[in-house]
């Protein structure tokens, strides 16, 4: 049985423990955190690219379209949490109902 990783996202300061393999995007869901991705995580939109403030990346799934990030940027959708991390997403989406961060 793997150990879990923490995932924190700076803003809004919530963590999340998710298992490895999970992808950033998937913590950000599971911890509540509204990561705009409108590829639907396919990592063709570029929309859910985050920066890591600390921490490494994990294995980084292949896309069939190549999204051109600023260095220290990675796709959400398709970074593997394999470590502890903490990332500050490039677009947050509030969901209707929910309070601001």
């Amino acid at each position: 049985m793997s150990s879990m990783v923490r995932v924190t996202f700076d803003p809004p300061g919530l963590s999340v423990d998710v298992a490895p393999g999970t992808t950033i995007l998937e913590a950000a869901w599971a911890a509540g955190v509204n990561i705009l991705a409108t590829c639907a995580g396919r990592g063709t939109c570029g929309n859910c690219a985050v920066r890591l403030l600390e921490g490494e990346p994990g294995r980084i799934r292949p896309t069939p379209k190549a999204v051109l990030l600023p260095k220290g940027m990675y796709l959400a959708c398709l970074v593997e949490v394999e470590t502890p991390i903490t990332v500050r997403a490039r677009h947050l989406v509030r969901l209707p109902g929910s309070s601001p961060q």
